[in-house]
């Protein structure tokens, strides 16, 4: 079969393989749509009328040939280039120098897109396999004339992995027929009626709209190959408790499955929009490629009667006229809502708006897109979210059973060509048409939010509704009790298994007053007759207050009861003692105050800073839940102490040693290379992120509400060193020098391997990394992380891109996803080979971050703010402590608040 490639396979191609591989192959080629009709008609037109004006300006004019190439003629024209199983058309071949020439080729739209960039670079492509040449430059000109310039410098790296694999397809017998996998281009593609009819019988997941093909490819993998299979996976989730924001609004796919296996429609949230008497809708249609718009239509809903407006424009020029006349009319209905579908609407208004000076604010207050209150939120039992599909679901019908936005331009540009009224009657129909679906629509949307619980088409899709009458109620809520009785407190709460109603009525309306549990009650007078250490103060010369020396000592006690921890050399003492002496006068303010030993003690304040080391070493460091730290307290000390002392300490002690923590920040940014890593953290129901610093001695925890790498930039503002970490692309822009965790790039690598035995391509990608990678480790191992010893790796490194990476084109999902991160990752995969000392792995900074990871998993219920920050506070003291090999128990007793000053902690062997 003899077959070559042109740009119309090409172009297919890069559409769809599907559409690319019938070109070639079926026999039934289809019916272009009108569409492209047009655009092939315009094309042709727009060649004729610029190759006759250029035979009229030029004599070196003559028809392409290869020998007319040779003879070098300033000029060829309808060039039909074949070289190697290509072809490509070309309107002009333009000389520039000896056998070097330009290519010129024509479109039929005013716009240029990516497609007649992609012809140009075909076109190029072709005539350098002829000449012998790549041509540097290109011309595309459209239907207004004007010429354009574009650089092809590069373009084979565009073209060379499309034309391989077409190229492939022609050295096979028999090449497999690719699946369907419906897109945005079947609309306007020949064969659409084909592939349709197949998705429809094999019940296609690229039915559904927001599909992509490499979620299909995911869905395929765990068996998932048609819509009403993938129905069966949705499941319906409770929103996290204590959640301060609602989800994000995506769409579920799996749920618009289930809608359509089942007929009903699955509401996530009711919509929210307000109805009114008088309301607008509005349609607006233009030609996107000349950027007019020409037809504004709105229905006017008024006391439950319907009218109908257009404003239509017969040129351009009259664009304005109806753009004022629509504003006028609009405003007419100061207080009417604007009901439109999609964001075409408002993008037409803020277009026209800046193109004609005017304020149009007071309609984009008043405009709602129907499309919000329906995505993510309503799911109707359709394959899409666009209005056409929707609204007849609803019960919307047009006269036009072809009726859409691609066949709205299609009368268009007929009306245009004839101006015959049959075409501008067919949009003003259309027109009207949509905005009678739209309000079927926004009504339908009222009854559900009024009436979602009784409509047996509607229901809720994370709580199904409860088909019970009244008795099969009463018993539901009776069995709940029952369950309830089954808990071990349940004599203290008390449960009643009659109705609540019946209940209340027979109990006393006077309700014994709550007693306060023993542990919240003071303990001063408690203590003060087990006080056996007196500590008298002196009271202070100068005043805490004004800082005067004016002061004298009265005749005021001023004392305090603390139950203290000491630490000795044998253990830990408990003490009780009396703080006791005179308060001061201060003749300068006239105030009296309490010496500052006392003073560092709140009135209500029990416990002493022993007391509290010992609960932050019990919380930081051993992980326990706070009812596990009063217990503790009880049994080691005899005191039952408040679930919410644990919290006041935390707090207390964060900013005690927030000095601490800062001395170690400076000295982390001292340091030569710093490790990153982030995790989650759920604070009252939302996902926050714990953020760790550290260079192996000194580690530092952050706390921010997003993952956004802002804190990371701020805390490597001046840094000059190098930065450690895995892949996240919030560290790519940091300012400095980086190394990429290579555990994190193996572990992937392997875990992809396994998941792919087939994957030969793979497989082979995968040995040449190994190959480089073993040798490094091998070197690493043996002299340790010394520039001498592996700076030898670096021309291996460069072999690899070259032979490997680098203008390498593979077919595997797998290889190119690794090719593009060696590459845009080649400044930071191998900094270690070139610096002393400096790590090859984040193993450091996930050794850092796994204690929070332990408590975050002890701690099952949503975390605090403050409280969480106060606990990180602390826990870069503790894991500071360990690092170094010093005890952090005993540092919180010490008083010290410089570690590096702190004694370290010697171990008995």
């Amino acid at each position: 079969m003899n077959v070559v490639i042109n740009f119309e396979v090409l172009q297919a191609y890069s559409l769809c393989h599907r559409k690319a591989y019938l070109l070639i192959y079926s026999k039934e080629q289809g019916t272009l749509h009108e569409y492209e009709q047009i655009l092939i008609k315009n094309q042709l037109a727009n060649q004729s009328i610029n190759l006759q004006l250029l035979k009229q300006k030029h004599i070196d004019v003559y028809p392409y040939s290869i020998s007319n190439l040779e003879e070098e003629h300033e000029l060829l024209i309808d060039a039909k280039l074949v070289a190697d199983r290509l072809q490509a058309d070309c309107s002009i071949l333009t000389r520039v120098s000896k056998l070097n020439y330009e290519p010129t080729i024509f479109i039929g739209t005013h716009t240029i897109n990516k497609t007649d960039k992609l012809q140009l670079m075909f076109v190029g492509h072709v005539l350098a396999k002829i000449q012998g040449k790549q041509p540097e430059i290109g011309h595309i000109v459209n239907v207004q004339g004007e010429s354009r310039r574009f650089k092809l410098e590069g373009s084979h790296k565009i073209l060379i992995p499309v034309l391989e694999s077409l190229q492939e397809w022609l050295n096979e017998s028999s090449p497999e027929e690719p699946p369907v996998i419906l897109n945005k281009h079947c609309p306007i593609c020949q064969f659409r009626e084909r592939c349709q009819t197949k998705a429809i019988q094999e019940d296609n997941l690229s039915r559904l709209d927001r599909i992509t093909p490499k979620l299909i490819r995911q869905y395929e993998k765990k068996g998932i190959f048609t819509v009403k299979q993938l129905s069966y996976l949705f499941k319906p989730r409770k929103r996290k408790k204590r959640a301060k924001n609602p989800p994000p609004i995506t769409h579920n796919i799996e749920l618009q499955a289930l809608a359509i296996r089942t007929g009903k429609i699955y509401l996530q949230e009711l919509p929210t929009f307000v109805r009114h008497d008088t309301e607008l809708y509005l349609d607006i249609e233009g030609l996107p490629d000349e950027n007019f718009y020409y037809l504004i239509g709105l229905l006017v809903c008024q006391e439950n009667r319907l009218k109908y407006h257009y404003f239509w424009a017969e040129n351009t020029d009259n664009e304005s006229e109806i753009w004022q006349e629509f504003l006028a009319f609009v405003a007419q209905y100061p207080d009417a809502p604007i009901y439109h579908y999609g964001s075409y609407e408002p993008r037409v208004i803020n277009k026209l708006s800046k193109r004609y000076k005017t304020n149009s604010k007071a309609i984009v207050d008043r405009i709602i897109n129907i499309n919000k209150q329906i995505y993510g939120k309503v799911y109707f039992p359709v394959y899409s979210n666009q209005l056409k599909e929707i609204a007849r679901f609803v019960g919307a019908t047009w006269t036009s059973p072809n009726a859409s936005g691609l066949q709205s331009i299609v009368w268009r540009q007929y009306w245009g060509e004839t101006h015959d009224e049959q075409y501008k009657s067919i949009l003003l129909t259309y027109n009207e048409e949509d905005c009678q679906a739209l309000k079927l629509l926004v009504d339908k949307l009222t009854r559900i939010k009024h009436s979602a619980d009784i409509l047996s088409e509607v229901d809720f899709a994370n709580q199904r509704k409860k088909q019970l009458n009244e008795v099969g109620q009463q018993i539901h809520e009776q069995f709940e009790e029952i369950l309830k009785f089954a808990h071990f407190d349940y004599d203290k709460k008390k449960i009643s298994f009659r109705k609540k109603g019946l209940e209340e009525s027979e109990t006393n309306s006077v309700q014994p007053q709550r007693r306060m549990p023993e542990q919240w009650k003071p303990k001063h007078l408690e203590i003060q007759s087990r006080a056996k250490k007196l500590v008298k103060v002196q009271t202070d010369n100068i005043c805490p207050r004004c800082n005067s020396y004016q002061t004298k000592e009265t005749t005021f006690p001023a004392r305090r009861y603390i139950i203290d921890l000491v630490l000795t050399k044998n253990g830990i003492q408990k003490t009780i003692s009396q703080y006791f002496g005179f308060k001061g006068f201060c003749k300068a303010c006239r105030k009296n105050y309490e010496p500052l030993l006392i003073q560092q003690y709140p009135k209500n304040q029990v416990y002493g800073n022993g007391f509290g080391a010992w609960i932050i070493h019990q919380r930081v460091a051993l992980r326990l839940p706070y009812e596990s730290i009063v217990e503790a307290s009880i049994e080691y000390f005899n005191e039952e102490i408040s679930v919410t002392l644990p919290l006041y300490f935390l707090q207390k002690f964060s900013v005690l040693y927030s000095e601490t923590e800062k001395l170690i920040i400076d000295n982390l940014l001292k340091s030569l290379f710093i490790h990153v890593d982030e995790t989650r953290v759920n604070i009252r129901g939302e996902n926050w992120y714990v953020w760790v610093f550290t260079n192996e001695k000194y580690v530092v925890y952050k706390l921010t509400e997003t993952r956004e790498s802002t804190i990371v930039h701020e805390f490597f503002k001046s840094y000059q060193g190098i930065l450690i970490s895995d892949f996240y692309p919030g560290y790519d822009s940091v300012e400095c020098k980086q190394q990429k965790c290579w555990v994190h790039l193996i572990r992937d690598l392997n875990s992809d391997l396994q998941a792919n035995p087939l994957d030969q391509e793979f497989e082979n990608f995968i040995s040449e990394i190994q190959n480089l990678i073993i040798g490094i480790m091998e070197t690493i191992q043996k002299y340790g992380l010394k520039r001498r010893n592996l700076n030898q790796f670096k021309k291996q490194v460069d072999s690899l891109y070259q032979r490997v990476l680098i203008d390498r084109k593979y077919k595997s999902d797998l290889v190119l996803k690794y090719q593009k991160r060696f590459i845009r990752y080649r400044d930071s995969l191998f900094t270690f080979l070139e610096i002393d000392g400096i790590p090859w792995h984040n193993n450091t900074a996930e050794r850092a971050i796994r204690p929070f990871a332990i408590q975050r998993e002890i701690s099952k219920s949503p975390l605090h703010e403050s409280a969480t920050r106060d606990y990180l506070t602390l826990l870069s003291i503790r894991q500071t402590c360990r690092f170094q090999g010093k005890s952090f128990f005993k540092f919180l007793f010490s008083g010290e608040t410089d570690i590096d000053q702190f004694e370290v902690r010697k171990r008995k062997r």
